[in-house]
């Protein structure tokens, strides 16, 4: 590209654009830099503010990589609850991804493993029923379901008030595994912290 390219090209950058350009002139061509260093004037831009324009574009730059404010904000308060929980109250669940992605479930298992890491590292102990009691009661959640849908399309139970009652169960049971897993974390910290 020659001079006139150039400056057909710095012509239609914003102020902010060209002073960012300005900060980083050393990485230009000779032309380029001349280029710029006429636009610059032709403006009436200031080059001191050069340094300070391309820092703050920096920023933000690395702000909006980052993702939105509410998300770094969740994120950051689900890693502080993380580091200094203590007790059988669990941490809420976060995740940044929506609720229908596949990839909650990997997050979960993770977070569940790190609050079992966390009674481990402040009691020298893993929590077992804990452990035990998560694993088993998705499985019996998982087989009333299997089991129940299996009797249904054999045709044991007919009508729609029987899939109501199997949903309304299958409901029934997952209230009472949450329940559940908050008393044996309870009973997990009485055994150890008692």
């Amino acid at each position: 590209m020659d001079l006139s390219e150039f400056t057909a090209n710095y012509s239609q950058l914003g102020d902010d654009q060209l002073l960012c350009l300005w900060a980083d002139r050393n990485a230009l061509v000779p032309e380029a830099a001349m280029a710029l260093n006429s636009e610059i004037q032709r403006r009436g831009l200031k080059k001191e503010n050069a340094e300070r324009t391309k820092k703050r574009f920096d920023t933000l730059a690395a702000r909006e990589k980052k993702g939105p404010l509410g998300k770094q904000v969740a994120t950051a308060k689900y890693e502080r609850d993380m580091r200094h929980f203590v007790g059988w109250q669990e941490p809420e669940f976060y995740s940044p991804y929506g609720a229908r992605d596949i990839r909650n479930t990997f997050i979960l298992v993770r977070h569940k493993y790190r609050v079992w890491k966390a009674f481990r590292d402040h009691t020298g102990h893993w929590p077992i029923f804990s452990i035990w009691f998560y694993f088993l009661s998705w499985m019996a959640v998982f087989g009333f379901a299997l089991a129940a849908f299996i009797c249904i399309e054999e045709g044991k139970w007919a009508g729609t008030w029987t899939i109501v009652a199997v949903i309304g169960c299958v409901l029934v049971l997952l209230g009472a595994r949450e329940l559940g897993a908050r008393l044996i974390r309870k009973l997990d910290w009485k055994r150890f912290c008692a």
